[in-house]
């Protein structure tokens, strides 16, 4: 492939010197120069050709001077590289340059032999440089290849592990059928692991796997990730040791990039011990890094293979080791993490003997400025679909039912969902997020349960529509979804979503997050209808403003009932219009988050402020045409409703306690 060469220089012999010295690289195709007599020609010249991999580039010219047109160059060319050309009484300039971001440099009178040699060596540096960019764009697209492909295994996963965690929890199945129901949920499992883990290998090629160290127990991490394996052993028949000479410390470190080096570890050593043996973990904390020694007792690795068994997708393949055959991606995913982490991992083996992997990775001490109060507690991710059973309450009327919506754009798996919670909620369903939108400013649902990938609106932009408007912003947002890692997670929970569960799911643990978030509202209603009265009619409340969006919700309303206090034809309709919803819309919210309806809402507001005029000596005839009421007998009644006293009853009492 030919170097092409654009020659800036007002020198018009210099054309002529260039085709004649190097006419064997231009006529063998090595070389392909092309010329501008000024800065203005250079710049036509490239914008009709951006295929240039080295400029010449001289520094004195009559329009543009060699400078400026450095300065322009890296927006136009951003891969190629500029030689400077210039006197040797120009010094100066020639530094400039190269600290403005120029290659190289070459003197006037030039040597043709120096000159060919900068422009090989500038040539190979652009042919790297093109070649690294390449490779960065190929593993980002291999990523984001590997990111959707992930999402559409893990939905049909989905409809594959939910259901049997369905059945295995009926007690009816006998042995054989509970048998292969296990085997199912088991390779499901493992097809799970090994489709994240072909993610993360694509996500550390492309960078975009970044460390995120949290503060937690290192010692007892590791205990609960070498306990998780404890079961596994038991069946395989192998005894599994742990030990430690350090008690337990805090520390800074990456809890998910160290479980999924020590599990792919430790299931290779279970993986390759036979029934009979043992697999051993000693932990050791140094002041800058933990050493975890792994060995077993299990069939060995060969000498010849030592060297590359942490090469992604190679096997040991001997009739030997046959039957343990595996993907040759764990060991591959746990030194490229180690790496990553600046840690190193050495292996020992003998065939027959057993086999020791030593992991050292680093950590960090705690921030001066640390607390220990409620320390942030990284643990080992136990197994993700043991959940106790939510017990249903017992049948009420549908419409007592918390209303949920389910948003989905796989159709087999909305209808295996919606069946699964009609018995315990009043189940919407939705295909894509712009009919989930108009179904949510509607029906306005106590939660909403969303994919994340899907046409019209995408989760993220249905939680932002939800979140950012007055009628829907108190609903609960669920984001159900395939993209599992952190940037997805914090991305969705930065749009305003309440939770984030991933695919596959468990059917029980969305039932628990989904009652957790209904109860957690209940609360908060009951919360605001006790007080609803001091909350908003002080009048110190004013002076702060509210620091919620279900107060400054109920703010603007009382507001609103403020203004409005002495007219009797206001009503609950008109406060609607108010706030550009239908008494339909406002009734259902206002219900969810305080309990009343719009128009109790009004008469409890006038009477509470009843309650200020009469203390300020008005009388209660006044008193009630001033809160609205044409009626001062129907005033009385209403007030003794609420407060069990007569407005007479009330001031004799309270001018007694005062």
């Amino acid at each position: 492939m030919s170097i092409k060469i654009l020659i800036v220089d007002d020198e018009v012999l210099l054309q002529t010197l260039m085709q004649q010295r190097f006419r064997h690289k231009i006529r063998t195709g090595e070389y392909e120069f092309r010329f501008a007599l000024s800065g203005r020609q250079a710049l036509d010249s490239i914008r009709e050709n951006t295929d240039i991999d080295v400029v010449l580039l001289d520094i004195n010219m009559p329009d543009i001077s060699g400078l400026a047109l450095l300065a322009q160059l890296p927006d136009l060319l951003p891969l190629s590289q500029v030689v400077m050309v210039s006197a040797y009484g120009d010094l100066n300039n020639i530094r400039l340059a190269m600290n403005r971001g120029a290659f190289d440099f070459v003197m006037k009178p030039i040597n043709f032999q120096d000159l060919e040699t900068t422009i090989d060596k500038t040539a190979r540096y652009v042919s790297q440089l093109r070649e690294s960019v390449h490779t960065k764009a190929v593993a980002e697209l291999k990523a984001r290849f590997f990111d959707n492909i992930t999402h559409e295994f893990r939905t049909p996963l989905s409809l594959i592990l939910a259901p049997v965690d369905a059945l295995l929890q009926n007690t009816q199945h006998d042995n054989r059928t509970r048998h292969s129901l296990l085997t199912i949920r088991q390779n499901g499992r493992q097809l799970l692991h090994l489709i994240n883990q072909l993610l993360d290998l694509t996500k550390l090629e492309a960078g975009s796997l970044p460390i995120i160290e949290l503060r937690g127990d290192v010692i007892l991490f590791v205990t609960q990730v070498v306990d998780s394996f404890r079961v596994i052993a038991e069946q395989k028949e192998l005894a599994l040791f742990f030990s430690t000479d350090t008690a337990g410390h805090e520390v800074l470190f990456d809890g998910d990039k160290w479980e999924k080096i020590l599990k792919n570890l430790l299931s290779n050593a279970l993986k390759f011990t036979s029934p009979g043996g043992w697999v051993s973990v000693t932990c050791q904390l140094q002041p800058d890094r933990v050493v975890l020694t792994i060995s077993d007792s299990g069939i060995g690795i060969p000498a010849e293979h030592l060297p590359h068994i942490f090469d992604r997708f190679y096997q040991v393949v001997t009739s030997l080791t046959r039957s343990y055959e595996g993907s040759g991606i764990g060991l591959a995913l746990a030194n490229e993490l180690t790496r990553q982490l600046g840690g190193t991992v050495s292996v020992e083996s003998t065939p027959a003997v057993g086999t020791t992997f030593i992991v050292a990775l680093p950590v960090r001490p705690l921030p001066e400025t640390a607390t220990l109060e409620n320390p942030q507690l990284v643990s080992a991710d136990t197994e993700p679909w043991l959940f106790t059973r939510e017990s249903a309450e017992d049948d009420d009327a549908d419409a007592a039912k918390p209303l949920i919506l389910l948003v989905e754009d796989n159709s087999e798996l909305l209808a295996f969902i919606a069946e699964s919670l009609t018995g315990l909620y009043r189940v919407l369903t939705a295909t894509n997020g712009r009919d989930a939108l108009d179904i949510a400013q509607r029906e306005l649902p106590d939660v909403v349960v969303t994919d994340v990938m899907m046409p019209e609106l995408d989760g993220y932009q249905l939680t932002r529509h939800l979140k950012n408007n007055p009628t829907t912003d108190h609903i609960c947002v669920v984001l159900l979804t395939a993209r599992s890692a952190p940037a997805s997670r914090r991305e969705g929970l930065a749009e305003g979503a309440d939770d984030y569960l991933t695919k596959p799911f468990d059917l029980d643990e969305l039932r628990l997050r989904l009652r957790n978030l209904i109860s957690r509202q209940h609360k908060l209603r009951a919360f605001f209808e006790r007080q609803m009265g001091s909350l908003l009619l002080e009048e110190k409340a004013d002076e702060t403003p509210p620091v919620t969006a279900r107060e400054a919700f109920l703010t603007k309303l009382n507001k609103i009932i403020e203004a409005n206090l002495d007219d009797s034809n206001f009503r609950a309709e008109t406060m609607a219009d108010e706030v550009c919803m239908s008494i339909r819309t406002l009734t259902r919210k206002l219900t969810m988050l305080t309990g009343i309806s719009p128009g109790r809402l009004v008469r409890t507001y006038r009477l509470r402020r009843a309650i200020d005029l009469l203390r300020q000596g008005h009388p209660i005839a006044e008193t009630a045409y001033m809160v609205g009421f044409e009626n001062p007998s129907y005033f009385t009644r209403a007030f003794k409703e609420i407060y069990q006293k007569t407005p007479s009853e009330y001031l004799a009492v309270n001018e007694h306690l005062s």
